[in-house]
C-alpha cells in the first residue's frame, strides 16, 4: 500500500513538473545603462540564434523575426519576454562587455530583474600622426608566415582594414638596408581582390616604411615577382593598373622566368566561354603582354625588379614626399 501511495505521488509530481515547465512565463527586467549613450543588447532565448551558422542567412532571419525567441531592449534599458521556467536567457551587450546566461527559473524568484553589464577593458592603440616613413625598407621578400590579427578589442571604433602580422626572407634589397635576414613587419588591407592581397603570393617586391618605431607596408604596395632564367626578378604587366602608367621609361619587356609561371583565366570557372575570354583579354589579359593556352593564362612580357622600383619612386613615393 505504501509502494502504491509513494508511486502516486511520484507519478503526479512529474505531472505537475512537466505542466509547470511547459507554460510560458512573462520575464521583465532593465539592463543598465550608460549615461552618455544607449546600449541595445541581444536577448535571445537559449542561444538559439547563435546555434545557427552565419553563413544560413535565411534561418537566422527566420528566427530574428521570432519575438518568442529574441528581442532587444528598449531606449530606456526595459526589456520584456515569454519563456518557459526550464529556458536559458542570453545577454550580449557588444564587443567590450561579457555576455551573460540566466535560468529563467532563477530570474522567476527575483523582485526586480535588473542586469549589470561587465565590461571588458579595450586594447589602447599606439597613436601616431607620421606620414612620411623615418626609413624606406624595399626588398624583395620570400614570405616565411603571415598571420590573422584579431582587431575586435581594439579601442575606438571597428577597423575598416584587415590587420596582418608578416615576417619575411630579405632576398634583395632595393632601398635602406635591413641589418637582419628576415624581417618583421605590419600590414592592413581592405578587401583586395585576390590579385591584389600580399599575402596569396611567396615571393614580393614590396614597400616598408618605419612609423613611429613601428614598421608598416605602405598600404597596397607591392609587386608579386618571380625569377627569370638570368636569375633577377621580374612582375607580369597588370593590365588594368598599365594604363594608369604615363612613364616613357620602364616600359614592359620580354620575359622568361626560370619557372613556368601560369594562372586560371577565371578562378571561379574553369571552362569559360568564348565571351568571357574575350572580355578577359580586352580588360585583364592583353594579348600583347599574355598568351592564353588550355585555360591558362602565360605572361610573356613584364618588368624587372629594377625598374619597378624607379617606376613606384616616380609615379608613388616622388608624390607622396
Amino acid at each position: 500500500m505504501n509502494n502504491f501511495f509513494l508511486k502516486t505521488i511520484f507519478i503526479i509530481s512529474l505531472f505537475f513538473i512537466k505542466f509547470y515547465n511547459a507554460q510560458n512565463v512573462k520575464i521583465e527586467g532593465l539592463i543598465k545603462q550608460p549615461t552618455n549613450e544607449i546600449r541595445r543588447s541581444s536577448i535571445v532565448i537559449n542561444d538559439t540564434l547563435n546555434k545557427i551558422p552565419e553563413s544560413d542567412r535565411s534561418r537566422r532571419d527566420e528566427i530574428l523575426r521570432n519575438q518568442n525567441l529574441v528581442t532587444v531592449n528598449d531606449d530606456k534599458g526595459y526589456f520584456t519576454i515569454t519563456a518557459k521556467p526550464s529556458d536559458s536567457i542570453f545577454f550580449r551587450f557588444g564587443r567590450f562587455y561579457h555576455p551573460e546566461k540566466y535560468l529563467i527559473s532563477d530570474l522567476m524568484k527575483l523582485d526586480k530583474i535588473i542586469i549589470d553589464p561587465k565590461s571588458i577593458p579595450c586594447i589602447p592603440q599606439k597613436k601616431c600622426d607620421q606620414e612620411i616613413p623615418s626609413h624606406l625598407y624595399i626588398f624583395v621578400g620570400k614570405k616565411i608566415n603571415v598571420s590573422y590579427v584579431d582587431t575586435s578589442m581594439y579601442c575606438g571604433g571597428r577597423r575598416m582594414d584587415t590587420k596582418y602580422n608578416a615576417v619575411y626572407q630579405i632576398e634583395q634589397e632595393f632601398g635602406e638596408h635591413h641589418l637582419k635576414p628576415t624581417i618583421n613587419f605590419t600590414a592592413y588591407d581592405h578587401d583586395s581582390k585576390y590579385e591584389y592581397d600580399f599575402t596569396n603570393y611567396d615571393n614580393v617586391l614590396i614597400f616598408v616604411g618605419e612609423f613611429c618605431g613601428d614598421l608598416i607596408q605602405l598600404k597596397y604596395q607591392f609587386f608579386p615577382v618571380y625569377k627569370t632564367k638570368d636569375g633577377r626578378w621580374a612582375t607580369p604587366i597588370d593590365t588594368y593598373m598599365e594604363s594608369s602608367y604615363k612613364s616613357d621609361q620602364f616600359i614592359p619587356t620580354n620575359i622568361i622566368f626560370d619557372k613556368p609561371v601560369a594562372f586560371d583565366l577565371l578562378r571561379s570557372n574553369k571552362n569559360p566561354s568564348e565571351e568571357q575570354i574575350a572580355q578577359l583579354k580586352k580588360i585583364k589579359f592583353s594579348e600583347k603582354y599574355y598568351k592564353i593556352e588550355n585555360g591558362k593564362v602565360i605572361p610573356i612580357m613584364g618588368r624587372y625588379a629594377e625598374d619597378l622600383v624607379k617606376l613606384w619612386n616616380e609615379l608613388y613615393w616622388e608624390k607622396l614626399k
